[in-house]
């Protein structure tokens, strides 16, 4: 580790030199953050220019992008490939499966990128985020009533029921739909399968329970109901992905790794390295058949026949509509679970079914376009970027750690380096999630590297948007006096859902 820290402080001995060539009174920065802390291993994140918030941006700008033979990546992420799952599904213990696409909700609440190119090489600061970095619900709420009139009933929000003809109408589960059925919803892909499709729906009726019960003003319910669900990011769903123990360190002891702030910026971005890998955890936790009503029969998820459809299409009968008690714990601890973080997707997301037929096979499967993205965009490998988060105060990383996940990416046929996404899934199943300073939970969530970089820029989204709670009220709850829903408030996700 010794030798790693002594290559980051060269590499940001010279950008600070050039740091120097540029400004004036600024090298007391290049040494210590805000004149306190010395940085290690990332004080070239202080010496850039600013990040922009609707664009994309890099994290580790010193550290050498990985290169692998294309053809070895098709290979390792082809369907019936060393990624496919092909035994029984290796369950977590207590992590509901409803977790997993609540935190793909989130992703489509701070992340859009429609431009960039597998073809061709990305560079992050010239691809636009469509979505803003903040977790504002805009993927609910678009740009309000006046902007976005057609998602709105006055000051609530629409749904299916809106447009119900009889109390027996499907419609009352589904929502807002135009004559030919496409969602009219804030971001379209929230109807992409019926679980995220649910979940638009449940946080829309929160919205209006919000408004009738709370605050009956447009603004103050949108606020109550965004802090809601940002308090339940931090408290809940971060909580079990990342683990209690890195969670509290960041909110104790500050972020080390995702600073904007560093160099005078308050621009939140999105990193590159969270958007193409570490956020990309999920694709290995989704069950490839659940039960989305309690007693109900397991439906596959991504099946044309199934109840729960292909998406982007309407409920078509009962069976398709999401009963949360089935996904979230609500007490009774009878709730499908989520699949472990490991290196194995279903075989249906290496085999995409809405690909046409006559696409090639590596643009068929999730896997190969995960990891020809990241390639696309330079990113560094998962050992060079352990290694960088260890030498910059990250002392969770250990170097046995690295070695331990280095010794898994060589099983699947990577003989020098993981490729980041990889890095981080072999670290969660390896390693573990984090619950305590030495207690590990294998599969349970995410390891040290993917749980840091996950929940730092997560909850700097938070800290650096003067709108959201942590942002302007850090004392604040959901049992709040003023802002509480219900007799004891909301401090479930079920409970949102539900309410």
């Amino acid at each position: 580790m010794r030798r790693v820290e002594l290559r980051v402080a060269s590499l940001c001995l010279a950008a600070q030199k050039n740091k120097a060539q540029r400004t004036k009174g600024d090298s007391a920065l290049a040494v210590k953050h805000h004149g306190t802390v010395p940085f290690k291993g990332m004080s070239h994140l202080c010496l850039f220019g600013e990040n922009q918030a609707d664009r994309f941006g890099r994290l580790f700008q010193q550290l050498p992008p990985l290169y692998l033979n294309p053809t070895l990546l098709h290979e390792i992420g082809k369907s019936g490939g060393v990624m496919e799952d092909t035994g029984l599904p290796n369950l977590t213990k207590n992590v509901a499966a409803g977790l997993i696409f609540f935190g793909q909700f989130v992703d489509h609440d701070i992340t859009l990128d429609a431009s960039s190119s597998l073809r061709n090489n990305n560079e992050p600061n010239e691809i636009t985020n469509v979505r803003t970095p903040s977790l504002d619900l805009d993927c609910l709420y678009g740009d309000g009533p006046e902007a976005h009139p057609y998602l709105y009933d006055g000051d609530k929000m629409l749904t299916g029921s809106d447009y119900a003809s009889d109390a027996n109408d499907l419609r009352h589960h589904d929502l807002p739909r135009t004559p030919k059925g496409t969602a009219i919803i804030g971001d379209p892909r929230n109807d992409e399968n019926r679980v995220i499709s649910q979940l638009q729906l449940a946080m829309l009726r929160f919205h209006n329970r919000v408004y009738d019960e709370v605050h009956s003003e447009w603004e103050e319910a949108r606020r109550v109901t965004t802090w809601h669900y940002q308090w339940l990011v931090i408290n809940e769903y971060l909580r079990t992905i990342c683990g209690d123990w890195v969670v509290d360190d960041i909110l104790a002891n500050g972020r080390k790794i995702y600073r904007p702030e560093c160099g005078g910026s308050h621009n939140a971005y999105i990193p590159i390295e969270f958007a193409t890998a570490a956020y990309r955890y999920g694709h290995t936790m989704i069950p490839q058949k659940m039960r989305v009503q309690p007693g109900g029969i397991q439906h596959v998820l991504f099946s044309p026949s199934s109840a729960l459809g292909r998406g982007f299409t309407p409920v078509g009968s009962t069976d398709g509509v999401v009963d949360w008690e089935s996904l979230f714990d609500s007490g009774n601890g009878n709730y499908e679970r989520a699949g472990q973080v490991d290196t194995k997707l279903a075989a249906a997301l290496l085999d995409l079914p809405f690909m046409p037929p006559s696409a090639p096979a590596f643009e068929r499967s999730l896997a190969v376009r995960n990891l020809l993205r990241a390639q696309s965009f330079l990113v560094p490998s998962g050992e060079q970027v352990a290694e960088c988060m260890a030498a910059s105060g990250a002392d969770e990383i250990s170097a046995s750690d690295i070695a331990k996940v280095r010794e898994a990416g060589a099983k699947l046929g990577l003989p020098k380096a993981t490729p980041l996404w990889l890095y981080i899934l072999a670290e969660g199943r390896v390693i573990g999630r984090m619950d305590g300073e030495k207690s590990f939970s294998k599969g349970e969530g995410l390891g040290p590297v993917g749980a840091r970089l996950v929940a730092e820029v997560i909850i700097g989204l938070l800290e650096l948007d003067h709108r959201s709670f942590m942002g302007s009220n850090r004392n604040w709850s959901p049992l709040d006096s003023a802002d509480r829903v219900g007799n004891n408030g909301v401090t479930s996700i079920y409970q949102m859902l539900t309410s």
